[in-house]
């Protein structure tokens, strides 16, 4: 960890020490990713440094630097289908392969969303964290580092096959046609033909673009297939996309909060998504961030400090104020774990 000045702090580094107000309660607590707003916090309160995480790397479940070069192949793959209909992916190789091996080196392969994210633009943004999302749902499944590989590479080119859908669909802010919704399906199918002209990519990687929508209840598209008879390297993608897509900011949507997202994978397992699937990409997703403010059922306010691992809906939670909205002299912890009467209703970026 290091000392740093609190004007040369920036959004991303974590907190490696608590910082504590002149009352004795927490600001900010260990382990809680900086934000703009609680930069401005320290400021008004005239608090000059705090300590944060030396390598900010090694806090991360993959680089920085990692992550940034995986976007701009992607990007670098989708121009050269612009203009020629040759492909070359050995740099797309190469950096899955990177991600696994930073992957595979954490002790814990617990997501924290803002260490996968952080990206400008959305298609090969999502395609990066896709990628990522999937390769720790197949490492929690016991896969080889082949497999892994081979779910990688399927993943981070699961949506190449919108290159050949018009951009005014893709972009389009209102709702769809029936006709434009028609074409932007025949993505998979463009997909899974642009792979198959690849001779370094996989069988098992091409179907990840064809099957990402299908639906294990059989709904999905472009196939309608149901069950067994879709791969589980695309039942694993189908849930990265989702999830991902859902947390993410799009033209025509704004992005919903990490636990509703997860609420809607549990409200569809069994139907669109494998059951025992999405529950092991739940369990290894951190619903909330540690400092992250939260509304309970009961009008009490507080944050969250700390994470049950196997119980990632059931948080640590250091009660602020009251039901009635009052701040509590002493602040109160509890553990949701073993308070069955409390439960979170809403996340709240300000709480003071």
């Amino acid at each position: 960890m290091k000392l740093i000045a609190v004007e040369n702090l920036t959004q991303g580094m974590r907190v490696a020490k608590s910082v504590y107000k002149s009352n004795g309660s927490v600001l900010l607590s260990e382990g809680m990713v900086i934000k703009d707003i609680y930069i401005q916090k320290l400021k008004a309160l005239n608090i000059k440094q705090i300590y944060v995480y030396d390598d900010e790397d090694n806090q991360n479940i993959i680089k920085r630097d990692t992550r940034d070069k995986a976007k701009d192949l992607v990007k670098n793959v989708i121009n050269e289908l612009n203009v020629s209909s040759e492909v070359h992916i050995d740099e797309i190789i190469i950096i899955v392969n990177q991600i696994i091996e930073e992957i595979l080196s954490k002790d814990e392969l617990f997501i924290r969303l803002e260490e996968i994210r952080a990206v400008d633009e959305y298609t090969f943004g999502h395609s990066v964290n896709v990628s990522v999302l999937s390769i720790i749902t197949g490492a929690c499944l016991g896969y080889t580092k082949e497999k892994l590989k081979e779910l990688g590479i399927g993943a981070i080119l699961h949506d190449i096959g919108k290159v050949r859908v018009p951009n005014s669909i893709l972009n389009k802010p209102d709702k769809l046609t029936k006709q434009e919704f028609h074409e932007i399906k025949k993505h998979t199918i463009y997909g899974y033909e642009i792979l198959k002209t690849i001779k370094d990519i996989s069988e098992t990687s091409r179907i990840i673009a064809l099957y990402h929508h299908e639906r294990v209840d059989g709904q999905g598209y472009p196939l309608s297939i149901k069950g067994d008879e879709i791969h589980e390297f695309a039942k694993i993608v189908s849930i990265a996309d989702v999830y991902d897509a859902l947390t993410s900011d799009r033209v025509y949507k704004k992005r919903i909060k990490n636990y509703q997202a997860v609420e809607y994978l549990l409200s569809m397992r069994g139907h669109q998504f494998d059951y025992n699937i999405t529950k092991i990409f739940i369990n290894n997703i951190a619903l909330y961030s540690i400092g992250e403010g939260v509304i309970l059922n009961t009008g009490e306010k507080g944050v969250v400090i700390k994470i049950n691992r196997d119980f990632p809906t059931r948080p640590v939670i250091r009660i602020l104020y009251d039901s009635k909205g009052d701040r509590l002299a002493k602040p109160t912890d509890v553990d949701l774990m073993f308070e069955n009467s409390k439960v979170i209703i809403d996340t709240v970026d300000d709480i003071e």
